[in-house]
C-alpha cells in the first residue's frame, strides 16, 4: 500500500498527465471546428485557422448584446489590448463586424456576420458534445463522490488562479 506523500506524488503526475491531454483535446476541437467549416462550403477558411481564443470572443460576443471590448475582457480575463488585437483577426477573417452607436462614438461594440454565427453554432456542437460525455461519466458518481469532485475542481481551480495570476470570472 502507497503512502500518503506517493499518493500525492502520484496524483500530481495524473493531472499533469490531465493537462496534456487538455492541449490535444483543443487542438482536436479547433481542426473539428475547420474541418466542419470547409465540409459546409465556406471556402473562405481554406486557409485561415480559428484559434480557441477566438472562438471564445466569437461566444461572448452572441452571448451578450451590447458587449464592448472592456466588458469582454473582463468576462474573459484577457487583457483590452489582446481583445482589441482577437477582434481585429476576426474582422479580418470576416467574422465580426465593429460598430458604434449614433450616441456614443467612443464606446466600439461587436456583432457576429454570417461566417462567426456558424463558428459561433460548430463550437456550441462541440460543447454540448462534451458535456454529455461529463454527464455520462458523473452519473455514476454517488452525491458524497460528485460532492468531493466538485470540491476538487474548486481547489484547482483556485490554485491555477494563484499561481498564474487570473482573477475569478
Amino acid at each position: 500500500m502507497q503512502n500518503k506523500e506517493q499518493r500525492v506524488q502520484k496524483l500530481i503526475k495524473q493531472f499533469e498527465v490531465l493537462l496534456y491531454h487538455f492541449n490535444d483535446v483543443e487542438e482536436y476541437k479547433k481542426q473539428v471546428l475547420e474541418n466542419n467549416l470547409l465540409e459546409q462550403g465556406h471556402e473562405e477558411l481554406r486557409n485561415v485557422s480559428v484559434s480557441l481564443a477566438e472562438c471564445h470572443v466569437i461566444d461572448c460576443i452572441e452571448r451578450n448584446e451590447m458587449f464592448n471590448t472592456t466588458a469582454i475582457a473582463k468576462k474573459l480575463n484577457i487583457t483590452k489590448g489582446g481583445i482589441s488585437k482577437i477582434a481585429a483577426k476576426l474582422i479580418k477573417k470576416n467574422m465580426i463586424e465593429a460598430y458604434r452607436l449614433a450616441d456614443n462614438q467612443k464606446e466600439i461594440y461587436y456583432r457576429l456576420k454570417p461566417l462567426g454565427r456558424k463558428v459561433f453554432e460548430l463550437h456550441e456542437i462541440s460543447h454540448k458534445e462534451a458535456e454529455e460525455v461529463f454527464k455520462q461519466i458523473f452519473s455514476t458518481y454517488s452525491q458524497d463522490e460528485l460532492e468531493f469532485a466538485s470540491r476538487f475542481l474548486a481547489d484547482v481551480t483556485a490554485a491555477i488562479r494563484t499561481t498564474t495570476g487570473s482573477k475569478k470570472r
